[in-house]
């Protein structure tokens, strides 16, 4: 009797074992991992570009993600500006338009979020500060360059071999040269540093030259942080955290700020396709209007400003 009862329990046990293995296998297979990858407006299929146009004739495009992986492989998530409202679009790859839905408005967002704060105190004072170093998303070393161009702009921001001393810090100095239709728009020397303790790259302020006709027309958007009123600020942190929020400028003429809202975006330039980037929405403390998106890839820096994608980089004077 004791060893009937002993080889029932064990085929009870192993029909129990069974199921759990053929049941735990057809949920992996029934679970797709989404994948989407993010395509600039240029690569964008004909059929894609009337889709959208047809849906808004006026609008201007924020973002284009591509669904590669998942249920509706080859579908198409835009985000559309028109009429001062912001509108989220899906199209097939055939060109349907599936859904239109209008976003939260920023108004109703800025109320939702009151009790969220951006952060503005970095313990600046408890860091050693280099001129010359590197985060996986930012590279502060001379000779460093990115070259990044759209149909009508070209911005190259270079690592000068050049300091600059803001209040007691000694600053690696890089230069940003904006180019509008082969004409030079601006120039700005911005002053940057890297604590070494963490690895947070800071905004220690800029000098900025507005150019017309070849001329230096006026200084808009310059500040320092050993100024009355300001502060340093965090360009680049040491530690990216989805969600984070922080002050990239903090001064009574630039309170430019950023929030890390992706950690896992694939983005192809003419420089290559780049994985495992981070794309962040700047806005401003001064205008609630101004909004922006960027991408920054591992070992490489900024890939993607608005209409702007990378399209050569250099390595850093040995």
């Amino acid at each position: 009797m004791k060893h009937k009862s002993t080889r029932l329990y064990i085929i009870l046990l192993a029909v129990g074992l069974f199921t759990m293995l053929v049941t735990t296998n057809f949920s992996c297979r029934s679970v797709t991992q989404e994948r989407k990858v993010t395509v600039p407006p240029s690569e964008l299929p004909v059929v894609i570009i009337n889709a959208i146009e047809q849906a808004f004739p006026k609008g201007q495009i924020i973002a284009i993600q591509k669904e590669v992986k998942g249920e509706d492989p080859g579908q198409y998530d835009v985000e559309v500006r028109s009429d001062e409202k912001e509108y989220e679009l899906e199209i097939s790859p055939e060109g349907k338009v599936i859904e239109i839905k209008e976003k939260t408005p920023a108004a109703e967002i800025a109320g939702a979020e009151e009790g969220r704060k951006w952060t503005d105190s970095f313990g600046q004072e408890n860091c050693t500060f280099s001129s010359i170093g590197r985060n996986r998303f930012f590279i502060l070393e001379p000779g460093y360059q990115l070259v990044l161009e759209s149909n009508k702009e070209k911005v190259v921001i270079t690592v000068l071999s050049e300091t600059k001393i803001i209040g007691n810090i000694e600053t690696g100095v890089v230069e940003e040269r904006e180019e509008e239709n082969g004409k030079l728009k601006e120039v700005s020397r911005n002053f940057f540093a890297i604590c070494k303790e963490h690895g947070d790259v800071f905004y220690f302020g800029e000098e900025v030259d507005d150019y017309k006709d070849g001329k230096i027309v006026r200084h808009s958007g310059a500040w320092r942080a050993d100024e009355k009123d300001s502060k340093a600020g965090i360009i680049m942190p040491g530690t990216i955290l989805l969600g984070a929020r922080h002050y990239q400028e903090i001064a009574p003429n630039a309170m430019d700020r950023a929030e890390v809202i992706s950690d896992d975006v694939t983005m192809k330039t003419p420089a290559g396709t780049f994985k495992n980037c981070i794309r962040v929405e700047e806005t401003s403390g001064i205008d609630p209007d101004e909004k922006c998106y960027k991408t920054y890839a591992p070992g490489v820096g900024l890939i993607q400003d608005e209409d702007l994608l990378l399209t050569g980089y250099s390595k850093p004077i040995q």
